[in-house]
């Protein structure tokens, strides 16, 4: 996670002649590391826009960018382009109070997430530590939590199979989603490189030894979750969207509905996400400088060789030889389903 502070902003629209505001609000972010605040950032948004904007609110935290891609996923209902979302005034004083949430909580571990930051390029010691009831109580959260994920994850392939469904028997979706065809993208072959030039790979190539480690989290097999971390509502959601997924028609209402169902799935995954993110962060505190902690985790961090290459420097003193390894990835087609409510 990116922990860049800085100010999370709501700003709205006037109308100029009759100061009557607009519905929409743009939630955006300026980083501290820019030397500016929301302000500055209003003044360029201005720019070009016939309606007065003005600040509704602007709020310090930690981790700006985390907090600012969660609000846009929890409240992607009221999406209307990019970062302009629609709100009543009651939907706004909800996500106003849900940045002040997310903020808060950022705050209050942003000290563990340096701490892990520092433990990641930590040698660890070789023992394993006993588990604690609160390492114990992460973990089953964590657990829970995953459950939770792979529903959501489950029910997302579903909607994008019904989305293929439709495009197959040339039902429009526009709206919903959309095919893009990519051309493959050309990249530089490391090992076809240093197959035919060995000793230009070893001139271009260093030798280094970073610590490196994978947390993994001990899995639990036929994990019985407690779903008490989600509301009725969004566990009714997850399973009625499936249900209607089996046997949905393709009509236009049936599908905006859908679609807004879809966007409530990924409300409720990026609410686990976070909170998965948090967990984790909590046991590698815990963890220290062991290789984990007894039937919960294991941390193993050691130097590992690794052979860093230059391609930036070869490029410009060897181009031939370069774009020799230079190969032409295949086509692809993406779907891209809309963050957004169908209009």
């Amino acid at each position: 996670m990116i922990l860049t502070p800085g100010q999370l902003y709501f700003i709205n629209e006037q109308d100029v002649k009759t100061g009557s505001r607009s519905s929409y609000y743009k939630i955006g972010i300026v980083r501290d590391a820019d030397g500016r605040d929301s302000k500055n950032r209003l003044l360029e948004h201005q720019t070009g826009n016939p309606r007065k904007l003005c600040i509704v609110e602007a709020l310090s935290m930690p981790a700006v960018e985390a907090v600012e891609t969660n609000l846009h996923y929890l409240f992607a209902r009221n999406r209307v382009m990019g970062e302009w979302m629609h709100f009543n005034d009651a939907e706004l004083q909800s996500a106003i109070k849900k940045a002040k949430e997310l903020a808060a909580e950022m705050s209050e571990n942003i000290e563990d997430y340096k701490t892990a930051k520092v433990l990641k390029t930590t040698i660890s010691n070789g023992s394993k530590i006993e588990a604690t009831e609160e390492a114990e109580d992460w973990y089953v959260q964590i657990q829970d939590l995953k459950v939770i994920l792979d529903a959501c994850d489950e029910a997302l392939i579903q909607y994008d199979n019904y989305i293929y469904q439709a495009i197959e028997q040339g039902i429009d979706v526009s709206g919903r989603a959309s095919v893009q065809t990519r051309s493959g993208a050309k990249r530089f072959d490391e090992k076809l490189f240093a197959s035919k030039y060995p000793e230009l790979f070893k001139k271009y190539s260093t030798t280094t030894y970073p610590i490196k480690g994978s947390f993994r989290i001990k899995p639990a097999k036929d994990w019985i979750p407690d779903l008490g971390l989600l509301g009725e509502e969004q566990v009714e959601l997850i399973a009625s969207f499936k249900d209607q997924l089996l046997n949905a028609d393709h009509s236009m209402d049936t599908g905006f509905a859908l679609h807004e169902k879809h966007l409530g799935v990924h409300e409720i995954r990026k609410y686990a996400e976070w909170k998965v993110d948090i967990a984790n962060v909590k046991l590698r505190v815990m963890t220290g400088s062991a290789d984990g902690i007894e039937y919960i985790c294991t941390w193993k961090r050691e130097k590992k060789e690794t052979i860093s290459f230059d391609k930036t420097s070869l490029q410009a003193a060897y181009p031939v030889e370069y774009n020799a390894c230079v190969i032409q990835g295949a086509e692809t087609i993406a779907l891209i389903v809309e963050p957004k409510v169908a209009h």
